[in-house]
C-alpha cells in the first residue's frame, strides 16, 4: 500500500511541476461515458461567462489505464470554446448516436480507467483516482445505482470548477456525479444534467447545378441544429468522374459552419449568377459522375452511384423531370440524415431532390427547396488571410532577438561521453518553447515558412519547386496541401500528437505528388525508380519502398529528419521516440506506426551535397517565430557530424585502423608477476606505431609506458582488485585506443602455527605455551583471548602465553586463540590446555549410602531384570 501512495504522490507531483497559477477553473469533464462493447465518450465544457482560447496554452485530457501512473492515450484541445459550449471526444468504432464530436483513442477505457484535464501539465480536472485499480468499476456506497461501469455520468449542474487531487478517493463523499442508464448519449455536446436540447450539426450536399458549358456549382449545408467544427475533423468533398472508384479532384472543408449555413463551391469559367462561395475543381463534373462526402473517409452524403458510369445521366423512371444532366437538383427539406450508402443505386425508390430547370442558380448559398430569397447572395470577397481557410497566427518568438549562444547554451558549453549525450542535449535544448499547433494554423505556419521571396502572394512546393499562389491550398489535386516529411504513419497516426504539426517538417506539396510520396523512405533509387510525372526530378520505386527528392532539396529533407530524430526523445506524453534508421523501414512497421524513418546515411550524404542556406535560415526563422523553437541543423549544420557522423562512416574524430592484439591474463594472484603484451599490434597500412599505456585503475604500479610489453607485479591486495590499463597507439596523426583489463585476486592471510609448553595441568599450576610460525615475515602484529573454559588469568607477550590454571569443579579444556595480522588481513590458530580436577586434602568419599541407600541396592537387581525383560 505504501508503494502505491508513493507512486501515486510521484506521478501528481510530476503533473504539478510546471504548475501555473492561470490553470482555467471553468474547464470541466462534463459527461462521461461507458456503455456496452466501443461505446464510450468523454465531454469537456466551457462553464463560465467567457471564451477561452485553447491553443493559448497546452490543454489535454489524458488516459491512465489499470491503476498506472504512466499516461496513456491523450487528446490535445485546441480552437475557441465559446461559454457554454462542450468538446466530445467519441470512440471510432461506437455506434453513431455516441459519434459527436471528435474521434479519440482517450476513449479507450474501461470503468476503472482514470482521467486527467490538465492545462500546461496542471491538472485542472479528474475523472477517477489516479494510481488506483478499482477491480472494474469506482463505486459509491452512498448510492447503489453509481458506477463508471455500464453508465453514463453526467456532472452535476452546481460544479463549475475542476475536482483537482487526483489522488482522492472517487466519487468521495461528495459525489458530483448524476447517473444515467448504460448507453444514454442524449446529452452528448452540452454542458448539464439533462439532454441537450438542440440536436447536433448534420453536414449534406443540398444543392447540385448542371447546366449549359461550365455552369456547374455544389452546395453543403448544415442541415443540424448545432455548429460543425469543420476542422475537428477531416471533412472532403470528392469527385468520382466515369464511374471510377478512385478520389479525383478534392475539397477539404473547413472553418466553422453554423446551423443552417451553406458552403458553395463552383466552377472558375461559370457565368456570374453561378460564382457563389469558392472556385473548385470538384465542379469538373457531369452528369455520369458521382460526388461523395466524407468526414474522416467515411461515407456522409452522396449523389451518384460510386462505381457506375450511366448513359449520360441518372434518371428516375418514377419522375420523368429528374436528371442528373442539365438540371438544378435541390435536397428535398424533409431529408435530415446523410446518404451514407455510396455504392447503392440512384436516386433510388425514396428520391430526396427537387428538381429545377436548367441553369437555375436562384438557391445557391441557402439550403432548402426554394431560392434564396430577395436578398441576392454575392461571391465571397478576395481571401484576406495568408491563405485560404487560414488564420492569422500570433508570433510567440522573435528571430531579431534570437542568440544562439543562449539558446544552445548547454550544447555549446557541455563535455559529452559520446554523439548520444550530445544529441540529448540538443533535444533539451529544442524541446524548449516549442508551442504546439493546431493542423489549422500549419497552414499559416507554411505561408509563411515557404513563403516565395520574390512573390509574396506564393509558396514553394517542396518537390517540384514551383511558385503557387497561398489561396490553392487545399485537397484537389492541383493544390498544395502539408506534406508529413517524416511520414506521420510512422509514429505519429493522431492529429492530437506534437509531431503532427510540428511545422518543422511539415512543406507545402502538391495533393498528387503528396500521394506518390505516401510513406515511402528516403533513400537513392533513381536508378531503379521511375521519375514522377509532376514532379520531374523526383523519383519513386514503390517495390524498394523508396522515394528520391530531387537535388534542390535532399540537404532540406535530411535536416527535417534528422530535427525529429533530435526532437523526439520518447520525453513528450503523446509522442514515441522517434529513431532515424539506416535501412528501410518494413510494411509492417509501418503498419504498426512503429517510430522509425529511413534511411539514415543516405540522408547524411545528402546534407553533405545540400548544405544549408539562405531559404533554409529563413524558414527556420518564420517557424521560431510561430513555433516558438527551431532547427538546430540549420543553426549549426556541424553538428550533423558530431551526432550522426559515427553512424555513417564520418566520424568527427576518426580512429587508426589498426589490427589491435593484447595478449593479458583476465586473473593473477596478489605478489605474482604478469606480463600484458601488445607487441603483435600492427596498422593496417603497416605504418609504424608508437604505444602509450595509461594505468586508469587499481593500486598505483610502475612501469615503462611506452613500451609495447608491460612487465608487472601484481600488488597485495585485501579484496580481489581490478586493474584497468589503457593503450593508445598512433602511427603520427590517427590514434587508436583500447582498455585492459586483469584482475588481481586476493590470496587469504595463511601461517603454519604450531604451539610448545604444557597442556596438561591440574588446577593451580602455571604453564608457558610458545607459538611458532614457520616462514614468518617481519611486521606482524599478534594477540591472545581465551575462547572457551573456566575464566583464566594469562599473560602475553608476542608468540609467548603465560597463565595460571584456574580451580575446577570437574576436569575441562582451556582454549586460547592467538590472532596474527598483517595490518590488513588476519588469521588465527588455537591451542587447547586439558586442567584436571583435583581433590582437597582429608576428604574421601563417602560409599554408606545408609538405609535409603541400602533399599536402592536392594533394587538394583530387580531394576535390571525389568529392563532385560
Amino acid at each position: 500500500m505504501n508503494n502505491k501512495i508513493s507512486a501515486v504522490a510521484k506521478a501528481v507531483t510530476l503533473l504539478l511541476a510546471t504548475a501555473s497559477t492561470a490553470a482555467h477553473a471553468d474547464l470541466v469533464i462534463t459527461e462521461y461515458v461507458e456503455g456496452g462493447g466501443s461505446n464510450k465518450a468523454i465531454e469537456i465544457s466551457n462553464l463560465g461567462d467567457s471564451n477561452i482560447d485553447l491553443d493559448a496554452a497546452q490543454y489535454a485530457i489524458t488516459l491512465y489505464s489499470n491503476g498506472s501512473t504512466e499516461a496513456g492515450n491523450s487528446s490535445v484541445l485546441t480552437g475557441n470554446l465559446a461559454p457554454g459550449s462542450s468538446i466530445v471526444y467519441h470512440n471510432a468504432s461506437a455506434e453513431d448516436q455516441f459519434k459527436v464530436g471528435i474521434e479519440s483513442t482517450v476513449t479507450y477505457f474501461n470503468g476503472d480507467d482514470a482521467l486527467l484535464l490538465t492545462k500546461d501539465g496542471t491538472i485542472i480536472d479528474r475523472f477517477g483516482k489516479l494510481g488506483e485499480d478499482p477491480g472494474s468499476e469506482w463505486t459509491d456506497a452512498s448510492d447503489a445505482n453509481f458506477s463508471t461501469k455500464d453508465k453514463t455520468l453526467r456532472r452535476k449542474a452546481s460544479i463549475t470548477t475542476g475536482d483537482t487531487n487526483a489522488s482522492a478517493d472517487f466519487p468521495g463523499t461528495d459525489n458530483q456525479w448524476v447517473v444515467f442508464d448504460k448507453d444514454t448519449s442524449d446529452g452528448l455536446g452540452c454542458p448539464g444534467e439533462g439532454a441537450c436540447t438542440a440536436e447536433p450539426g448534420v453536414l449534406l450536399i443540398t444543392e447540385y447545378v448542371e447546366g449549359g458549358g461550365s455552369n456547374k456549382a455544389v452546395e453543403i449545408s448544415n442541415v443540424g441544429g448545432g455548429a460543425i467544427d469543420l476542422d475537428a475533423s477531416v471533412y472532403t468533398l470528392s469527385l468520382f468522374g466515369n464511374g471510377s472508384i478512385e478520389a479525383g479532384n478534392t475539397e477539404t472543408l473547413t472553418g466553422m459552419l453554423n446551423a443552417g449555413d451553406s458552403i458553395v463551391f463552383h466552377n472558375a469559367s461559370a457565368e456570374d449568377a453561378f460564382k457563389i462561395g469558392t472556385e473548385s475543381t470538384v465542379t469538373y463534373f457531369n452528369g455520369d459522375d458521382a460526388l461523395v462526402l466524407f468526414q474522416d473517409g467515411v461515407v456522409i452524403d452522396r449523389l451518384g452511384k460510386l462505381g457506375e458510369r450511366p448513359d449520360g445521366a441518372w434518371t428516375d423512371p418514377n419522375d420523368a423531370n429528374f436528371s442528373t444532366k442539365d438540371k438544378t437538383l435541390r435536397r428535398k427539406e424533409s431529408v435530415t440524415a446523410g446518404d451514407t450508402d455510396a455504392g447503392a443505386d440512384f436516386p433510388g425508390n425514396n428520391n430526396q431532390w427537387v428538381t429545377f430547370d436548367k441553369d437555375t442558380a436562384d438557391g445557391l448559398g441557402c439550403m432548402g427547396e426554394s431560392a434564396c430569397g430577395d436578398t441576392p447572395v454575392v461571391p465571397d470577397p478576395d481571401p484576406e488571410t495568408p491563405c485560404s481557410g487560414c488564420d492569422e497566427l500570433t508570433p510567440v518568438a522573435d528571430p531579431a532577438t534570437f542568440d544562439t549562444n543562449v539558446y544552445y547554451t548547454n550544447v555549446l558549453t557541455g563535455s559529452f561521453d559520446d554523439a548520444e549525450a550530445m544529441k540529448n542535449a540538443i533535444s533539451v535544448a529544442i524541446t524548449a518553447g516549442h508551442t504546439q499547433l493546431s493542423y489549422k494554423q500549419v497552414w499559416t505556419a507554411l505561408s509563411h515558412s515557404d513563403e516565395d521571396p520574390a512573390n509574396s502572394s506564393n509558396v514553394i512546393e517542396l518537390y517540384t519547386g514551383k511558385s503557387v499562389s497561398k489561396q490553392n491550398n487545399g485537397g484537389n489535386t492541383s493544390d498544395w496541401n502539408r506534406e508529413h516529411v517524416w511520414a506521420k504513419s510512422h509514429g505519429f497516426p493522431s492529429e492530437s500528437q506534437l509531431g503532427y504539426t510540428d511545422a518543422h517538417h511539415l512543406r507545402p506539396t502538391n495533393v498528387k505528388v503528396n500521394s506518390t510520396r505516401s510513406n515511402y523512405d528516403f533513400n537513392e533509387c533513381s536508378d531503379t525508380g521511375v521519375e514522377v510525372a509532376e514532379a520531374p526530378g523526383n523519383y519513386l520505386d514503390a517495390a524498394a519502398r523508396c522515394f528520391e527528392p530531387r537535388d534542390e532539396v535532399k540537404g532540406d529533407v535530411a535536416r527535417m529528419i534528422m530535427y525529429m530524430d533530435t526532437r523526439y526523445q520518447g520525453n513528450d506524453s503523446n509522442m514515441p521516440d522517434l529513431v532515424a534508421v539506416d535501412r528501410i523501414t518494413t510494411a509492417d512497421e509501418v503498419s504498426n506506426n512503429d517510430p522509425l524513418h529511413g534511411k539514415l546515411c543516405t540522408l547524411y550524404a545528402w546534407h553533405q551535397q545540400d548544405p544549408a542556406d539562405a531559404t533554409d535560415a529563413q524558414r527556420n526563422d518564420a517557424i521560431y517565430t510561430y513555433q516558438g523553437n527551431r532547427n538546430p541543423y540549420i543553426d549549426y549544420p556541424e553538428w550533423v557530424q558530431a551526432v550522426y557522423g559515427e553512424q555513417c562512416g564520418d566520424p568527427l574524430n576518426p580512429a587508426l585502423d589498426v589490427d589491435m592484439i593484447i595478449v593479458s591474463p583476465e586473473k593473477v594472484n596478489e605478489g605474482e608477476s604478469l606480463t600484458i603484451d601488445a607487441s603483435a599490434t600492427v596498422a593496417a597500412d603497416g605504418a609504424e606505431l608508437t604505444f602509450s599505456w595509461e594505468q586508469t585503475a587499481g593500486p598505483e604500479l610502475e612501469f615503462d609506458a611506452t613500451s609495447a610489453v608491460l612487465a608487472l607485479s601484481a600488488p597485495e591486495v585485501s579484496a580481489d582488485t581490478q586493474l584497468q590499463f589503457t593503450l593508445t597507439v598512433s602511427d603520427g596523426s590517427l590514434e587508436a585506443t583500447e582498455v585492459v583489463n586483469v584482475t588481481i585476486e586476493n590470496v587469504p592471510l595463511s601461517f603454519d602455527i604450531s604451539f610448545s609448553g604444557n597442556t596438561e595441568l591440574n588446577e593451580g599450576e602455571n604453564t608457558v605455551i610458545t607459538a611458532a610460525i614457520a616462514n614468518e615475515p617481519a611486521g606482524l602484529t599478534y594477540s591472545w583471548k581465551q575462547v572457551s573454559g573456566a575464566q583464566t588469568d594469562f599473560t602475553a607477550t608476542g608468540l609467548v602465553l603465560n597463565l595460571t590454571t584456574p580451580e575446577v569443579s570437574v576436569d575441562q579444556a582451556l582454549v586460547f586463540e592467538l590472532v596474527v595480522s598483517d595490518g590488513e588481513e588476519e588469521t588465527s590458530a588455537s591451542v587447547s590446555i586439558n586442567v584436571a580436577n583435583t581433590l582437597d586434602d582429608g576428604w574421601s568419599e563417602n560409599y554408606s549410602a545408609g538405609s535409603l541407600g541400602a533399599g536402592l541396592l536392594l533394587l538394583l537387581p530387580l531394576l535390571w531384570r525389568r529392563r532385560q525383560s
